[in-house]
């Protein structure tokens, strides 16, 4: 009997007659293994299954929901804040979904370095408390801290140890009936912080207690009725896999008394990792982006905005409603101008240069990665910023959109108050610049990673050729483009883009710059500077130069 007979698309169950037992066991391998791979296909499939169905239910909710507010225009107040409410939880619901997918999805793909900061533990358990408190006050449940005073700082990676009591609690909270008791008691040993989590909820069978730390185990007929595990099957595997990549443990047992089920978590109190267990920098969103003030900014964005003084941002994404959504929540603060492909979004910067672009990275044709590559190595565009928004978080992923060029990138789903800070983290940072640009004689005075390569070559050319031109009253546009052989419409949009002012404005103000340096040389007359910087008259001087330094060139020569 060969194999081939047995890997058929039914296992039978054959009674052979006696043969020499070399044969036999050959057969009975073949029948263990597929038996095997069966299992772990049905295992498969029904994995497929719960998470299809744990999706379903916050996206009828979530519809259902949104479908009422949107024939219901005029609902009161406190009703529609709470149809909005229920949406938010339901999306958080898919949130934790997929984050709990995708982590272990890495996990299982060999990435467990860990972001290992110091940090007290009694905070991580009161921000649990905190983060579960509403939905366990909802169904009535009675949930208690106990013993979170008097704990030392730990060292571990601190959302990861979040996800862990995290996934507890709300395995307790969701298979406790309503009006039930959660307790949360913390404490220490010499070397070890511990936390034990109990309900009087339905309850693990006690031949079940290590089987729901398996990946994909649920218990089929628990006390009660229903599953203990998550609607995925993966919650409890994942979290004793982090507990383990900490040194600790987690566990599983019945309660002293009653019904219910008792959680305990320990980790060690001391730093107890190797090198290699340790990320070489902290890894989180904000350590590469930092915002710098955006937040206090916002409010004077807005104002901007209602003056009609909107810059521009251009969003690029490929699904209609993603982009629809950013237009509705950026066009209160900006000038919005949408494009469902990398190409598209190409042409447009080209006639139309906005002040910043907001591109997602997965796009058929042409990725956001290529896209944000084609604006940094173009001379033209370069020097405008571009934030990269997308569902892959990894760090893998956020320092490939480093590599090329990106100035900001953002995970999906992000924090809108978030993305609107960043977005004027990035537009702060451009004035900034501009204000440096224009004040400035030469790129020497610029730090160097202010500027992109191609900027700082086009900036300096631009310096050389103003000054060689810099007693010349008839200098203009038309000759700057000639010697710096380009055309004048992407001269215009280049100088504009950099500098926030128009070629014109930008050649006078660097005149009226070197005839401030001269000055205070003190070695020219007022009247020497002028001719010098290419003033046909001293009264037009004196008026310009009042003009943009607030004192007149007497009263500036001696500073």
């Amino acid at each position: 009997l060969d194999s081939e007979t047995v890997r058929g698309d039914r296992i039978l169950l054959l009674l052979l007659v006696p043969f020499d037992r070399e044969k036999q066991a050959g057969v009975l391998a073949v029948i263990h293994d597929v038996t095997q791979q069966v299992k772990n296909e049905t295992m498969r499939k029904e994995f497929v299954a719960n998470v299809s169905h744990e999706l379903r239910t916050p996206i009828t909710n979530i519809r259902s929901y949104a479908e009422t507010l949107a024939e219901n225009p005029d609902l009161p107040p406190d009703m529609m804040a709470s149809f909005l409410g229920v949406i938010l939880n339901e999306s958080d619901r898919m949130t934790h979904i997929v984050r709990d997918l995708l982590a272990l999805s890495r996990f299982d793909s060999g990435h467990s370095e860990m972001n290992l900061t110091e940090f007290p533990f009694g905070e991580v358990l009161r921000d649990s408390y905190q983060a579960v408190l509403l939905e366990a006050q909802r169904h009535g449940h009675v949930l208690k801290l106990m013993g979170d005073g008097d704990l030392p700082a730990v060292r571990a990676d601190r959302e990861r140890v979040l996800q862990v009591i995290m996934n507890i609690l709300s395995n307790a909270i969701k298979y406790t009936p309503d009006g039930g008791r959660i307790l949360m008691m913390a404490g220490r040993t010499q070397d070890r912080v511990w936390l034990e989590v109990e309900d009087n909820g339905i309850g693990i069978p006690a031949a079940d207690l290590e089987k729901v730390f398996e990946r994909y185990y649920q218990v089929e007929k628990s006390e009660g009725g229903g599953n203990y595990n998550w609607g995925t099957g993966i919650g409890l595997y994942y979290a004793r896999a982090l507990a383990t990549l900490h040194h600790g443990y987690l566990w599983a047992s019945l309660p002293a008394e009653g019904h219910g089920t008792h959680f305990t978590l320990l980790l060690p109190a001391e730093d107890v990792y190797t090198a290699d267990e340790h990320l070489p920098e902290e890894s989180s969103q904000s350590r590469y982006f930092p915002l710098a003030d955006a937040r206090g900014h916002l409010k004077s964005e807005r104002s901007k905005a209602n003056e009609g003084e909107r810059q521009t941002l251009l969003v690029v994404d490929d699904d209609t409603e993603v982009a629809n959504y950013l237009d509705a929540l950026l066009s209160a603060h900006y000038r919005i101008i949408c494009r469902f492909n990398a190409d598209s979004a190409l042409r447009t910067m080209q006639e139309d240069a906005p002040d910043l672009v907001l591109s997602d990275v997965v796009m058929p044709l042409k990725s956001g990665f290529d896209l944000c590559r084609e604006i940094k190595n173009d001379p033209q565009l370069c020097h405008i910023p571009v934030i990269l928004v997308t569902a892959k978080g990894t760090v893998e992923d956020q320092v490939k959109g480093l590599e090329q060029g990106a100035d900001a990138y953002v995970t999906k789903p992000f924090d809108p108050t978030y993305l609107l800070a960043l977005i004027q983290s990035q537009l702060k940072n451009r004035e900034k610049l501009r204000a440096l640009l224009s004040s400035s004689t030469e790129t020497d005075k610029i730090a160097e990673e202010t500027l992109t390569p191609q900027d700082n070559a086009f900036m300096t050319d631009l310096y050389r050729l103003m000054e060689s031109e810099l007693s010349n009253p008839e200098l203009d546009v038309a000759r700057m483009t000639e010697l710096m052989h380009t055309s004048r419409t992407k001269f215009y949009y280049k100088v504009k883009g950099l500098t926030g002012q128009n070629p014109g404005t930008f050649f006078k103000t660097y005149k009226l710059n070197r005839a401030a340096q001269l000055l205070r040389e003190g070695k020219y007359t007022i009247s020497e500077v002028a001719d010098m910087t290419g003033f046909s008259t001293a009264s037009h001087f004196s008026t310009s130069f009042k003009k943009q330094f607030g004192t007149a060139p007497s009263d500036y020569q001696g500073c």
